[in-house]
């Protein structure tokens, strides 16, 4: 949209959409100015991050464009005046609690179920405690819904539960202590936020880690597909690597993404179409037809995938026709299946060694034995007592590992909260847990 002008009515130019967006950036303006003059730095980054999701700057008056880089200005200077925030923001008040959960709408069950084992878990421990709920589906953003909650200026958040409503709520420049759940992207240990998610990519990428390093593996092939989580396991995998010292350095020999067929992108990998090419050389050399084995690359120790199940459970058998028998495989999914899909596949598995978060193990042994299979909501009420649990543990010393339905819960030096998954060993129906 081109720049308005300051000397024509916008009426003129601009349909009745438009018009209405201007008077909300016009709110803004006002409001963030506002919070200048009350010298409340922090709300005026949250108006600014808002305004920018609007309109890009280019696109306001000129007028409006000086008074949005005023505003910037004054923010950008006041930051740096301020002291850098410390880890200690993130810090446990029970006395006006809340909860950012979706208590109507699609995501209705999992927020009430959340919400009852918050309140179950508080109201079984000795000492005074404020919880209330704020319906996060009644909101289009959580800036919306976080002008009511600076109003009620909580103690602590729980919440929210949604992966794009962390990602909005992170963006607002908190100051509140928060325990989502579900993963943020970049969240530095100086941000008021923490991390509650079972099913937490960076956990079971750093399990994959130990694994690795436990069984010494040093040369590796990581397989991937077009979906954007498996792409970003292996980013994130390629980062972790550069991060961690180890004696015995693990180096990533080969990373192919499959477009169809696992065969084909496999026999890439692990270069078994280069044998074909000497066997054809050796026999026009010698002027004599050879009997022909394909024989790989030597050289690996662990085929890594980040897949979909219906990709990854074709690894395994087609390494034994590789006659790679002793190449060990990890999976860890780019999206786990839903559990009656996975425990129907289990008979055609083959010498895997899985990444599973704990309570998906559970379902699926619970599934296996016939037992009535959790429709998921039970897993989303323990979330909330663990959550609850957590957080009043980071006031005890030594309190570090707390055991639960979900995993077994760890707090880092960072305050930053860990459930690790486990190994699970998949072969022909088989479904064992391989960690201790």
């Amino acid at each position: 949209m081109a720049p308005l002008s300051d000397n024509m009515p916008q009426s003129q130019y601009l349909t009745l959409d438009q018009q209405i967006q201007m008077i909300d950036v016009e709110i803004l303006l006002l409001k963030a100015e506002l919070a200048q003059k009350n010298q409340q730095v922090s709300q005026v980054g949250v108006y600014l991050t808002e305004l920018k999701t609007l309109l890009s700057a280019e696109s306001l008056s000129p007028k409006m464009q000086a008074r949005f880089a005023r505003l910037q200005a004054y923010y950008d200077s006041a930051q740096q005046v301020l002291q850098p925030p410390s880890a200690g923001q993130f810090h446990f008040n029970p006395k006006k609690m809340l909860a950012l959960l979706p208590m109507s709408g699609p995501y209705s069950q999992a927020g009430q179920a959340v919400y009852q084992g918050l309140q179950d878990a508080f109201h079984e421990m000795p000492m005074p405690y404020d919880l209330e709920v704020l319906d996060t589906n009644i909101y289009d953003s959580m800036f919306e819904a976080w002008e009511w909650v600076r109003l009620y200026q909580p103690s602590f958040i729980f919440g929210p539960l949604q992966k794009s409503h962390v990602a909005e709520l992170k963006a607002l420049d908190l100051h509140t202590p928060v325990l989502a759940f579900n993963e943020a992207e970049k969240l530095d240990v100086r941000d008021a936020m923490r991390v509650l998610s079972p099913s937490s990519s960076t956990d079971a990428l750093a399990s994959l880690m130990t694994y690795l390093q436990e069984s010494h593996a040093q040369r590796i092939v990581l397989l991937s597909d077009g979906d954007k989580k498996s792409q970003a396991l292996v980013k994130h995998f390629e980062a972790l690597l550069e991060q961690t010292d180890v004696l015995l350095p693990i180096q990533v020999v080969n990373v192919t993404k499959i477009d169809s067929h696992v065969d084909a992108a496999l026999e890439q990998a692990l270069h078994a179409q280069q044998s074909q090419g000497r066997k054809g050389w050796l026999q026009h050399t010698i002027g004599h037809r050879l009997e022909f084995e394909e024989r790989p690359r030597q050289d690996l120790d662990v085929v890594v995938s980040f897949l979909p199940y219906r990709l990854a459970m074709q690894v395994s058998p087609l390494l034994e026709y590789y006659h790679l028998n002793a190449l060990a495989h990890y999976w860890l999914p780019s999206e786990l299946p839903p559990v009656n899909q996975l425990v129907t596949s289990l008979p055609y598995w083959q010498s895997t060694s899985a990444i599973l978060p704990s309570y998906y193990a559970a379902l699926i042994q619970k599934k296996q034995s016939s037992k009535i299979s959790d429709s998921g909501v039970g897993i989303f009420y323990a979330l909330g007592q663990l959550a609850a649990k957590a957080v009043v543990n980071l006031t005890q010393e030594n309190t570090h590992v707390t055991r639960s339905e979900l995993g077994d819960l760890s707090v880092d030096s960072e305050q930053r909260f860990h459930i690790y998954p486990d190994v699970y060993w998949l072969d022909t129906g088989v479904f064992e847990r391989l960690t201790p």
